[in-house]
């Protein structure tokens, strides 16, 4: 290679090295090389570089190889938009979205050439135009109801929401481990028409549902966000994702029905009477599973007079839950919050790549937010194994070796042509 070459791969190999969360010590130990010699790989002052020492290199990085000779295009093209607090740092920020360029990375490698298909949602106006605040409510809200519309889905409250994001509008949900400060991060493969959102696998239930649907309104929204990192306030587009998330989890029409009929129930004790309003929050929080916050915005909207209660400090969904009767239900559904749970297409592509020995197991297991002995462990007790690899043929070298004088003696009998 040309200096330039060189330099250029060490470029390469420190962006990827840095998008793995690995210092040059780690990737040395991992590649097989001393952590001077990546140094001067990635400064590019290193003369010469072999193909062995690239490949071993991408092994430890978990990337193609073409990756570090031409760059990770994925990372170039893609589009992301974190949905954070305010005191997210810029490290917080880096760090998901790497978690989320490595998932459109790895699609990209799993399925080569191939297309992946498009979100199948409706579109909503050019995103280069501007989102008056003044819009960005009634925005949301009738895209959600549109959205609503076309899945069929009435006024019922969502189950499983990232099945339904997969199944039906073609977007890969999954909840991963992210820093507190992120809630939940979407990104976008232009080319390939691939997107996914995430969600932190920290955060409790019903924060994670509304983070679901908050980066599934960016994508139906196309507003083309590509880091939304506000520590003034919040744009009108995310004031507008914000709203699609609230109309596509509880549907005005659908919190009517629920806040009429808790009107008249059976109190604590059993008696009959005008149920606690606050309680009455709750149970539409309970039905729709979103927070009370989300819930008590819902009603207002419909003009319901609120007492005090609920409109100071809400209890959390938790505090309620135990308050009024559905506490266990409630640990047990964070329990399952809780666990890591990759876009389900992109882990099913992943386990056939692996179990068909194209894929290896660091990239499986950064995919399941695992070390490489635990990934494998889950992965043997489900009976899914690489295929063994095949066995060295031992050489004779004895009978190698008389063969060779036996041919050479032949030669020497032959009679040397004029």
């Amino acid at each position: 290679m040309k200096l330039e070459e060189l330099e250029k791969v060490g470029r390469y190999i420190r962006q990827e090295r840095t998008r793995a969360g690995l210092n040059q010590r780690d990737l040395a130990e991992h590649a097989g090389l001393s952590q001077p010699t990546i140094h001067r790989i990635e400064q590019g002052t290193r003369p010469a570089l072999s193909v062995t020492e690239l490949d071993r290199i991408a092994r430890a990085l978990g990337v193609p190889m073409r990756y570090l000779l031409r760059g990770n295009p994925v990372a170039d093209r893609a589009r992301v938009a974190p949905r954070t607090a305010r005191e997210a740092t810029d490290e917080d920020l880096n760090e998901a979205r790497r978690l989320a360029i490595d998932l459109l990375a790895l699609d990209d490698r799993l399925a080569g050439s191939r297309p992946a298909p498009s979100p199948s949602v409706p579109s909503a106006p050019p995103s280069g135009r501007p989102v008056p605040v003044t819009d960005a409510e009634e925005e949301g809200r009738a895209a959600a109801t549109a959205l609503r519309a076309r899945l069929g889905l009435g006024l019922a409250p969502l189950a499983d929401l990232p099945e339904l994001l997969e199944t039906t509008t073609h977007l890969d949900a999954g909840a991963m481990a992210m820093p507190g400060t992120v809630s939940g991060i979407s990104a976008v493969d232009p080319a390939r028409g691939v997107a996914v959102a995430l969600v932190n696998v920290g955060d409790v239930p019903e924060r994670q549902r509304f983070s679901y649907a908050h980066e599934l309104g960016h994508v139906v929204l196309d507003d083309g966000v590509a880091v939304d990192h506000l520590r003034c306030g919040r744009s009108p587009r995310e004031i507008r994702c914000d709203a699609f998330a609230r109309h596509f989890l509880a549907p005005l029409e659908g919190v009517r029905q629920v806040w009429e009929r808790t009107a008249a129930a059976r109190g604590p004790a059993g008696e009959d009477g005008d149920i606690d309003p606050l309680r009455r929050l709750a149970q539409v929080a309970r039905h729709f599973r979103v927070s009370l916050p989300v819930a008590r915005i819902q009603c207002m909207k419909l003009g319901f007079d609120l007492p005090p209660q609920c409109q100071d400090a809400l209890p959390t969904n938790r505090e309620a839950a135990w308050r009024f009767g559905w506490g266990p239900e409630y640990e047990a559904e964070v329990s399952a919050a809780q666990q890591i749970s990759p876009p389900r297409r992109i882990l099913e592509c992943a386990v056939r790549a692996y179990e068909a020995g194209s894929l290896g197991l660091k990239p499986l297991a950064r995919l399941l937010c695992t070390e490489p002995h635990d990934a494998e462990t889950r992965l043997e007790k489900a009976g899914i194994r690489p295929p063994a690899a095949p066995e060295p043929r031992r050489i004779d070298a004895r009978s190698m070796a008389a063969a060779r004088r036996r041919s050479l003696h032949r030669n020497d009998k032959e009679p040397s042509r004029a």
